[in-house]
């Protein structure tokens, strides 16, 4: 649906005559990306009515207020790399694409805080902080995603996280565009405008403003975060080097940077990985750690390449390695001298020890090394490119080892038949945990991911794949005890998958409460509610009190 020639001049004047458009070949630019197939079975999710860019919180705010006026829904997005960032509910609905406010206002060395606006990418404050001896975690999706998405609006889940922490904990202060068009400074930047903490006098909105995994642009747009940072051990710049006459991708560290050890080693099963995995996170001497991503091959030049390397990988594993790759570990160490090295690595090598830990050496030769350590700190994010998209499944949940453990075998169960027929890409791993990621030395539990691989333009592939994820997230079904699910980041389509509408009524109707966060905060409807919560639901299909997915365009209302 167009803007009328009023709603459109009324934003232009906002933002400039350049930094608005409404053509229907950049608007398709806007809302092609992975996993859209699986949802709306088109590569085009709902077209946006227009897409803006502003400059400045100001002009996001008067934005907001045309929209208001006219009642059009609006999204803002960075790096706009998953599907939900660029989902809309219906086509009156317009984007902010947030390029312009890329500056790193400020690296505060001696608080250990960095203030960012929203298009700064993680891996770009990566680099200015690591001039100063600092770090911020990374993210699971890659060096583009932006810091204030990661931390203030969706999953944030990462794996530093058992030194740095994640979701959100890292948030020292916002400034917040409502979906009203106020403004609203959380904690001291309210009183002093220096966003230094999100706690003030009175009730924090810490827990409003992004709860586990965020509003996902439901309920405004964040112009600013103050960011906590962390020690950078390293050096303040690095070369990733290539072969003449190979492609980018093919840029490699020579080896692991100073002030850091990197070690992969691999057990003989899921009990013994998970035990390892727990009793050297509660050690305290990891910087860095992921199961079952390991990031030590050479990347190929594009996805054709990559493809015919798992391929030719699935046909002939390594042989010292069949059947460990799946629970091998990446543990990254780092330390100020010597000395901490020394001690951090006495105590990884005895843990691995007691648990039958081995060092292949193909895994753990200094090229591997050196790619491992890139991959885990910054992540390059290939890992899932091979067939196109995928998807996260029900091991999202916050947890114990034990628990997880567990809904990682369950699934491994339900999976297991899909991955046999040839609808998934498998490497032969199983029923195991891709991706586990500690929280804080394990202190507040730990994150799981399992993925599902397939491919969006086979019929079958992608039939599997809504069959695999309506299993797990029936709540009739037998996960239903291990939580909500989020399909891994909360990465739900509500119009399409009714998460908060099936599993409400299971978890005291929480999801009565965040409807009415919803409303408070945005009383006019115009914040897109595609990957946060509708302010009432409507009317959709139902098998008994069972609200049925909505798979493509036409079927979701």
């Amino acid at each position: 649906m167009k803007l009328t020639g009023e709603e459109y001049q009324a934003l232009e004047a906002v933002v400039g005559l350049e930094y608005i458009n409404q053509e229907p070949v950049i608007m398709d630019t806007y809302n092609q990306v992975w996993g859209n197939k699986f949802f709306f079975d088109e590569k085009h999710s709902v077209r946006p009515a227009a897409v803006l860019l502003p400059a400045n919180t100001e002009e996001v705010a008067a934005a907001v207020k045309v929209c208001n006026k006219y009642g059009i829904l609006f999204k803002a997005f960075s790096s706009g790399f998953e599907y939900l960032s660029l989902a809309l509910v219906n086509n009156k609905g317009i984007l902010f694409d947030l390029r312009r406010m890329n500056r790193i206002i400020e690296i505060d060395e001696k608080n250990m805080r960095a203030v960012v606006e929203p298009y700064v990418s993680i891996y770009k404050l990566q680099l200015e902080a690591a001039k100063k001896g600092l770090f911020t975690g990374r993210i699971g999706v890659g060096y583009s995603a932006g810091v204030i998405a990661a931390e203030c609006c969706h999953h944030g889940c990462q794996h530093t996280m058992v030194f740095t922490s994640g979701y959100g904990r890292n948030v020292l202060g916002v400034e917040w565009v409502l979906p009203t068009g106020e403004i609203l400074k959380l904690g001291a930047g309210e009183s002093s405008g220096d966003l230094f903490s999100a706690d003030g006098p009175g009730f924090s909105l810490r827990g409003i403003l992004r709860g586990r995994t965020g509003a996902n642009g439901g309920h405004g747009v964040i112009t600013k975060a103050s960011i906590k940072l962390y020690p950078w051990y390293g050096p303040t710049k690095w070369e990733q080097k290539k072969k003449p006459g190979e492609p980018p991708s093919f840029g490699q560290l020579d080896s692991v940077l100073d002030g850091y050890k990197v070690f992969v080693p691999s057990f003989t099963n899921l009990d013994n990985t998970l035990s390892a995995s727990e009793e050297l996170c509660r050690a305290e001497i990891l910087y860095a750690f992921g199961i079952g991503i390991l990031g030590t091959s050479p990347f190929n030049e594009g996805n054709d390449e990559e493809w015919a390397a798992i391929q030719a990988m699935m046909k002939n594993p390594p042989k010292e390695t069949v059947g460990s790759i799946g629970n091998s570990v990446v543990a990254v160490i780092a330390g100020q001298s010597a000395r901490e090295l020394e001690y951090k690595e006495k105590c990884l090598r005895g843990i691995t020890e007691k648990w039958g830990g081995i060092f292949y050496d193909n895994l753990n030769n200094p090229r591997a090394l050196a790619r491992a350590f890139a991959d885990i700190i910054w992540s390059y994010g290939i890992n899932l490119r091979a067939t196109g998209d995928f998807l996260p499944s029900s091991s999202s949940p916050d947890g114990s080892p034990e628990m997880l453990k567990k809904l990682a075998l369950k699934e491994g169960e339900v999976k297991k038949p899909y991955e046999q027929a040839g609808a998934f890409l498998t490497l032969g791993s199983g029923a195991r945990m891709v991706s586990w990621r500690p929280e804080e030395n394990l202190s507040i539990g730990a994150q799981g991911i399992s993925t599902a691989q397939y491919d969006p333009y086979d019929p079958a592939s992608l039939k599997a794949a809504r069959d695999f994820i309506d299993e797990l997230f029936d709540p009739r079904s037998s996960f239903n005890h291990y939580g909500v699910p989020s399909r891994g980041g909360c990465l739900q389509i509500e119009p399409v998958t009714h998460i908060h509408q099936n599993w409400g009524p299971l978890y005291d109707n929480y999801d009565k409460w965040v409807k009415q966060i919803k409303k408070m905060l945005d009383p006019n409807t115009v914040g897109d509610w595609t990957a946060y919560i509708p302010p009432e639901y409507p009317e959709y299909k139902k098998d008994g009190n069972y609200v049925l997915p909505s798979y493509g365009k036409d079927e979701q209302l």
